[in-house]
């Protein structure tokens, strides 16, 4: 007879039940925000702010891409990376 461990642990049950409670909450949009707060009646509810930052990884990486633009063969197989400076 053969016996086998179970493939989900109790742990694993819970955190990924956590986890489907934690998404269900969170506003369709995408936002991020809990959708109770989001639909809540404006003059009571919480107040927001938008703000706009840059991924400055990408800025680095678009800029560096848009001055190495060239016609040749060579530039459709360059790889980019990118990495934090020390």
């Amino acid at each position: 007879m053969t016996t086998r461990d179970p493939e989900w642990t109790e742990q694993d049950r819970a955190e990924i039940l956590a986890l489907a409670l934690r998404r269900a909450q969170r506003c369709p949009c995408g936002c991020g925000q809990r959708y109770a707060d989001v639909t809540s009646p404006e003059e009571t509810g919480p107040a927001f702010v938008a703000e706009r930052v840059v991924c400055r990884a990408r800025l680095a990486l678009l800029e560096a891409q848009k001055a190495a633009e060239t016609k040749d063969i060579i530039g459709g197989a360059r790889l980019w990376t990118v990495h934090k400076r020390r």
